[in-house]
């Protein structure tokens, strides 16, 4: 999918380090508030691109790691695969999907999450949901924007330190013609 200067592939290894800045800059931006500034200021560049290069070159079985250029500059990343638990064959999940807060507001998401949407669909899944945190407004409009509702379901994600309160959002998309 490609419009000006704006473009999604498939991650590789080489996209390892970039996509680790993209990460934490983007979760600094985001959760700060929701989760403590420790932990924010904590989170480390290098360990993280080697989770990346890691998961990027071993991912779990259906699972696709996609990058959004805006020119030659990586600037976000979307993964997407099967619905994690006990989810019909048919729903996908959208795991995680974020831009570089330098790059929010200028298309690079939407041109993403349109590919995420594609991809979703050639994979043959009829639904999909992600999970995002309740007071994120920012990300809860882009998504309520593209049909994404949020359907009912809540998750308390107990990794953090104070928990983080999720709320689902879902879609089934059209029929193919």
């Amino acid at each position: 999918m490609t419009t000006p200067d704006i473009s999604v592939r498939a991650a590789t290894e080489d996209d390892a380090a970039r996509l680790a800045e993209v990460h934490v800059a983007a979760w600094r931006a985001t959760y700060r508030g929701v989760m403590t500034d420790e932990y924010l200021d904590g989170l480390d560049v290098g360990r993280a691109a080697s989770a990346w290069r890691r998961n990027i070159l071993e991912p779990k079985e259906g699972t696709h790691h996609l990058v959004v250029q805006s020119g030659n500059q990586v600037v976000g990343f979307a993964i997407l695969g099967p619905a994690a638990g006990d989810s019909d064959q048919g729903t996908g999940q959208l795991h995680a999907i974020n831009v570089h807060p330098d790059c929010w507001a200028q298309g690079a998401g939407s041109v993403l999450f349109a590919a995420v949407e594609q991809k979703l669909i050639e994979l043959g899944y009829r639904r999909a949901f992600l999970w995002v945190e309740k007071s994120n407004n920012r990300a809860i409009s882009f998504y309520t924007n593209r049909r994404w509702l949020d359907d009912g379901g809540t998750l308390e994600d107990t990794r953090f330190d104070p928990p983080v309160a999720e709320n689902r959002h879902s879609r089934t998309f059209p029929p193919a013609r």
